[in-house]
């Protein structure tokens, strides 16, 4: 389903600025976020989209900017409440417990809503059907593809409604960044709300991102939706060199 022109996003950043290291890594930034759609952030290596992510998240913490989901501000609030909330960030590359079976990490995304655990449970498995055959064994053993798919099951095992994707294809094997793609678009099909973050694969992303961000030196350069973005010649040597 697909949001109407009259909706609100669900999720707004405004004048957004981050400094690391005494610089700013972000800096002035604002973007919407439609929901039931994809939002896509993609630039250079080093232009600020996986900061943005992160303050989003309340990993890292703004030096200025306003960060509204469903209109309410949550700059101010920890990590866990963004999370009830509904927002969560899959992180970057394959981060599971090793030693701890697929079940017992897919149940670690549900610590602050335990209610429904059984549904939410079958509903990953229904995603990811590898997951459900190796549920009783160590994430650690896993192929790197199969620890992604844990690494995203145990974000949806929150109840989450907004998803936030740092790099969703790194490290991928081609058969894998397929999975992922139709994943987005059941994920998609299912009413979520989709932030990623990609300077890799991008050519997969953009036909279906209704909003996309160019940035660049920690600031947004171009926007408009992904097809728009593909279209700018500006643009056209930048994702004809990015690695496909």
């Amino acid at each position: 389903m697909s949001p109407t022109a009259s909706e609100p996003p669900r999720l707004e950043v405004r004048g957004l600025t981050v400094i690391l290291r005494g610089r700013p890594v972000v800096e002035g930034l604002s973007l919407t976020a439609p929901p039931r759609a994809l939002t896509l952030l993609t630039g250079p290596n080093g232009a600020g989209k996986s900061t943005v992510l992160r303050a989003v998240a309340g990993l890292a913490t703004p030096a200025a900017g306003r960060i509204l989901l469903d209109g309410q501000p949550i700059e101010g609030l920890p990590v866990w409440e963004r999370v009830a909330r509904g927002l969560v960030l899959v992180p970057e590359g394959m981060e599971v417990f090793p030693d701890l079976s697929v079940e017992e990490n897919l149940e670690m995304g549900a610590y602050v809503r335990r209610q429904d655990l059984a549904r939410r449970l079958a509903e990953v498995y229904r995603l990811f059907p590898d997951l459900a055959e190796r549920r009783h064994l160590p994430a650690g053993v896993l192929s790197g593809g199969q620890q992604r798919m844990v690494t995203l099951g145990r974000g949806l095992m929150s109840g989450a409604r907004v998803l936030l994707f740092d790099e969703p294809f790194l490290g991928l094997s081609p058969r894998f960044v397929k999975l992922f793609r139709q994943v987005f678009l059941t994920l998609l099909g299912q009413g979520l709300t989709l932030v990623a973050a990609s300077q890799l694969e991008t050519h997969l992303l953009l036909p279906e991102a209704q909003a996309a961000y160019f940035l660049d030196q920690g600031r947004v350069v171009k926007a408009g939706s992904g097809p728009e973005l593909a279209a700018d010649p500006e643009l056209a040597e930048f994702f004809h060199t990015v690695p496909a």
